[in-house]
Parts: C-alpha cells; structure tokens; sequence
C-alpha cells in the first residue's frame, strides 16, 4: 500500500524529533553512537515502529528505550505539533546508516 505524502511527513518529523530527543536525553554510553533509520507511523497514529542502529550493546539500547518509550512518547509531544504522538516501539536494525 502506498503511503500518502501526509504520513511521509509526519513519519519523517518524528524521526527528527525522535533523533533530537535520543541525541541529547537519552545517554548511549561513552564511545557508542544511536541513529534513527526511519520512523514507520500508522495512518491513524496509534503505533510507529522505530528503527534504530546502534555501534554497540544494540539489544541493551533497545530495551532501555523502549522502557523509556513512555518518557520519549510525552518529550516528543512538547515538540512536535499534530494530533497525538503515537506509541512508540523501538526495534533494532541491522541497515547501517550511511554517512556522507
């Protein structure tokens, strides 16, 4: 199915926000490096998927955010202006970023 220009901006708003929040909230531990691939936010904004790459402790990264979704969900919604922020689960990809 194809996504509406709509959703391809709100889903590519919260990954900056979302990266925005990782950046400077969430400690990734020292020499470690956490990268927001791509958000994936369904038409009526009750979920997104999260994809994230990580340099290291991937799976340890993974459930500290997604302990902290609740916390990140309620940051995201002080910057991001729609409706409502969805529910947010962060899964670990293994797509490396590409650095340019």
């Amino acid at each position: 199915m194809r996504r509406s220009f709509r959703m391809e901006k709100i889903n590519n708003e919260l990954k900056r926000v979302l990266s925005e929040i990782i950046l400077t909230e969430i400690s990734p531990g020292k020499d470690n490096l956490i990268t927001v691939l791509r958000v994936e936010a369904t038409s009526d904004l009750n979920e997104a998927k999260v994809f994230v790459s990580t340099l290291k402790n991937g799976e340890e990264i993974i459930e500290t955010l997604n302990k902290k979704s609740g916390y990140i969900r309620h940051l995201a919604s002080d910057k991001i202006k729609i409706k409502k922020v969805p529910k947010l689960t962060f899964i670990l990809s293994e797509d490396l970023p590409v650095l340019i």
